[in-house]
């Protein structure tokens, strides 16, 4: 039987080129100590990283991009069946790792500090999400009332440069409409204002080298790193929110709508119980990158609609879960201030849907109790 330690040097490299995410890189490390010491760690990118702010900004005192990263995990312990788990991970300024809700930004308790062995667990990255923290202080003219608060951006980001050293990002404008262009190389912002779809966007994203904006009308712009921009077919639709979302290699974009006419308000409120959606409706980009084309079923995939991003996984992967569904998290009410969010699971297939404790597989997918010998 071969000796896989004594692998030549120059191929362990040769297939470290190969990996495409860091988890990847960390755990053919963790083979063994003669592999550990002949990789070197992949580098820590744009997990914490302070930017300019935008020159026209009024209010804004410090910008800072933090990365989160979603995993599917699976224990391997010895003796009983595999368990999976869908996690969001954020790695602070100090190295500390922290557990969070994979449709939110809230932290799970009992996971502060996380470790995870990977010989006990199997580590997939799914995908990684962007937020743009920007420090404020409203009320300048009067220095009494003033305070800062901390208010947190969704943004798409894709790296760029020859090394993919630097990133490139896009994000809804706070300061007066539009979408703001960031390159960190150049390291200045750029307000897009040319087409609709950038005047009141309501999800962005990175696609195949390109970043998508859509707007509340259903107006879609594609725009690369240069800001050379192609307009996609206008879905011409008024839905009350809209998600862009990666699935099998093609852009779908969901569409969400109310129960009846202006009913915002009313669903903004702590007397409005239950999921807010009525219905969704789902298109994907075409070949050509122009136009929208309805969807009549998900088939496998199972699309999760969070708060700042949304990813899919396909149901074979996940113990229990069935396909041609969505997961979203809408936000929870107390006296017209946020307080916390509720996630529903919608069968598209049926139109059934409810609260996710009603749906115990993706329950557990998404709530890890029992992730205790990974915490530490």
């Amino acid at each position: 039987m071969a000796d896989w330690s004594q692998l030549p040097r120059d191929l362990l490299h040769s297939i470290a080129k190969r990996l495409e995410t860091r988890i990847d890189l960390l755990r053919l490390r963790s083979i063994c100590s003669s592999w550990r010491s002949s990789i070197s760690l992949p580098p820590k990118q744009h997990r914490h990283t302070p930017i300019p702010t935008t020159d026209d900004s009024k209010f804004t005192h410090s910008l800072d991009l933090s990365e989160h990263t979603l995993y599917l995990i699976e224990s391997q312990q010895q003796g009983s069946p595999p368990k999976r788990w869908l996690v969001k991970v954020f790695q602070d300024q100090h190295g500390r790792m922290h557990l969070l809700d994979p449709l939110s930004r809230s932290k799970v308790v009992g996971f502060d500090n996380l470790l995870l062995d990977l010989r006990e667990f199997k580590v997939f990255e799914l995908c990684q999400e962007h937020v743009l923290h920007r420090t404020a202080t409203y009320g300048v003219h009067e220095p009494w009332r003033s305070r800062p608060v901390v208010e947190v951006d969704k943004v798409a980001l894709m790296c760029v440069g020859p090394e993919n050293n630097d990133f490139a990002l896009v994000t809804p404008h706070r300061d007066g409409g539009g979408l703001a262009f960031f390159n960190s190389r150049i390291q200045q912002w750029i307000t897009i204002g040319s087409h609709p779809a950038t005047s009141s966007c309501t999800a962005v994203t990175h696609f195949k080298g390109k970043f998508y904006a859509v707007d509340t009308k259903g107006r879609t712009i594609s725009i690369d790193q240069f800001l050379d921009s192609k307009v996609v077919t206008n879905l011409g639709s008024d839905a009350f929110m809209k998600y862009l979302v990666e699935a099998g290699g093609e852009l779908l974009v969901v569409e969400a709508y109310l129960p009846f006419p202006n009913a915002e308000g009313f669903i903004s409120s702590e007397s409005y119980k239950g999921l807010c959606i009525d219905y969704f409706e789902v298109s994907k980009l075409n070949k050509e990158g122009d136009k929208w084309v309805k969807v009549n079923s998900l088939g496998d995939w199972v699309l999760f609609l969070g708060v700042y991003s949304s990813f899919s996984v396909l149901a074979s992967e996940l113990p229990g879960c069935k396909g041609n569904c969505i997961v979203v998290t809408q936000p929870r009410w107390k006296e017209f201030n946020l307080d916390g969010h509720d996630t529903y699971v919608v069968e598209l297939e049926s139109g059934r849907s409810g609260p996710l404790e009603n749906y115990p597989d993706f329950s557990k997918l998404l709530f890890p109790g029992d992730m205790g010998t990974s915490s530490a």
